[in-house]
């Protein structure tokens, strides 16, 4: 293709120069006009075969045109089903991501349903664990019933870890418990007095209130609370008072004989310790009473009542140590100055070195330093006395702390007496007034020990400090005296 190209540009070139009239130019030209038109055709040809070219070509580039058409119309096709897919993709991330929302929310809300009902079995324990604790304050006949009825209920509910069931069955309990306690009947059981051991009692029942009962040998018996708490809340006692146990042992006849307690039930409703009297048909001693005042303080009055007996021991040893150095310095005094107003001074200082305490020292400084003076002593003398005061001062303040901390253990008595207070009314409420009773009682003997003990021993301490102040004053005008009489010049 390259080389007819070359051979027509040649042939255009010999046609712009005339070839000469000479024949051999013309020859020439012959041989040019005939290899002119074998360039021609060959022209012709390449002509040809270049518009056949062009012509194959341009298909090519038609199909290559429809093709870019075709795969435009696949790429657009594609990009629209690849929008689609990626559109279909986010909404599938979305609903993904939605579910999982869904599900994170139902965890939480089957975790927090897991953790609710774990906090109802923890409740469920501590109901039964209170409850437990409850069956030592139920009616003596009535402890073992509760306590084996509440076991069955708590094994049942640690087997089949049903709290539902566990709280049907609770309250079926309870409900029994209640129903047994709010009725009159006559029933029969073993019961422990608070002396003896165990009878078998026949009782006529007032709710869990109180009840009265008689045993095979017709001792008449009365179950009554008695204002504490736990298992001494009642109180299982004889009935010694012979009125009372006639007309118990008396009705108890008619009853039985109607099956239940009949017409009006003397008894005392108020249930305290005056009730103890009316049903022994004693008088209680005045040790008795104090007794039980002291025992009504609680744990409080064991450190309480050790106060007074030390501050007794303190009083008693200061007030020998003060009255027998009282004694011993005048003695010791009178006797130096009978040998001092002889101006027998060297059997003064034997005397005084035989003799002991602050007196008999200040005797021997004195006559040890009688040449050198009444000024150069009057130092020794003072140091002397100043010894002396730590020996008498001790205890002094011990007294003092004494009644000082009588009224705050006092005050802690009353703080735990309130305690019980509230633990009481935190139990059966306020609409019963014995059982305020111990929690009231705690909190006001404790403070009344404890004042009690404070005033006589802050008074104590005062006697006892002056005598010794006193006691200090006297030596220090005996030994003025020795000094006195050694120097009287000075």
């Amino acid at each position: 293709m390259k080389n007819h190209w070359i051979l027509s540009i040649f042939m255009a070139l010999s046609i712009v120069f005339p070839a000469s009239a000479s024949k051999k130019d013309e020859h020439d030209l012959k041989e040019k006009q005939a290899r002119l038109d074998v360039v021609k055709a060959e022209v012709e040809d390449g002509r040809d075969s270049l518009e056949n070219e062009v012509a194959r070509r341009y298909g090519l580039k038609q199909k290559l045109v429809d093709q870019r058409e075709a795969d435009k119309q696949e790429m657009d096709r594609l990009r629209d089903a690849q929008e689609r897919a990626a559109n279909e993709l986010a909404r599938v991330k979305e609903e993904c991501l939605a579910r999982e929302q869904t599900v994170a929310d139902e965890r939480k809300a089957a975790q927090a349903a897991v953790e609710e009902w774990s906090n109802v079995k923890l409740a469920l324990s501590d109901a039964f664990k209170k409850e437990a604790d409850a069956v030592l304050e139920a009616f003596p006949i009535d402890r073992e019933t509760r306590r084996q009825a509440l076991e069955k209920v708590r094994a049942e509910f640690a087997g089949k870890q049903d709290p539902s069931q566990a709280w049907d069955d609770f309250v079926a309990y309870a409900c029994n418990d209640f129903l047994t306690g709010a009725k009159v009947s006559l029933v029969t059981g073993d019961v422990l007095p608070d002396q003896g051991a165990p009878v078998h009692l026949t009782m006529a029942r007032f709710g869990n209130v109180f009840a009265l009962g008689v045993d095979q040998s017709g001792q008449a018996f009365l179950i009554r609370q008695t204002g504490r708490l736990g298992a001494e809340k009642y109180s299982v006692e004889k009935i010694g008072s012979p009125s009372y146990s006639a007309y118990v042992s008396g009705v108890f006849g008619e009853w039985l004989k109607a099956g239940k307690p009949l017409g009006l039930v003397k008894t005392e409703i108020l249930q305290n310790d005056q009730s103890r009297l009316l049903v022994s048909g004693k008088k209680r001693s005045f040790w008795a009473d104090l007794y039980a005042s002291l025992k009504a303080g609680g744990l409080i009055m064991i450190p309480l009542l050790f106060l007074p007996v030390w501050a007794l021991y303190l009083t008693l040893w200061k007030g020998f140590q003060l009255v027998t150095r009282r004694r011993l310095y005048h003695r010791c005094h009178k006797e130096a100055m009978t040998f001092i107003d002889k101006g027998n001074y060297d059997a003064a200082l034997e005397y005084a070195k035989r003799k002991k305490g602050v007196m008999a020292r200040v005797l021997e400084i004195c006559l040890e330093r009688k040449e050198h003076g009444r000024h150069g002593s009057e130092r020794a003398v003072r140091e002397q006395i100043m010894q002396e005061i730590p020996v008498l001062s001790r205890g002094i303040n011990t007294i003092a702390v004494i009644a000082g901390a009588a009224p705050l253990m006092g005050l802690l008595g009353t703080i735990s007496g309130m305690i019980t207070l509230f633990a009481a009314v935190t139990h059966f409420g306020t609409g019963d007034p014995k059982f305020l009773a111990g929690g009231i009682s705690e909190a006001l003997i404790t403070a009344k020990t404890g004042l009690a003990i404070a005033i006589p021993t802050l008074l104590i301490h005062d006697i006892i400090r002056n005598g010794k102040d006193r006691l200090l004053a006297e030596i220090e005008q005996l030994s003025i005296s020795v000094m006195t009489h050694i120097w009287p010049e000075e």
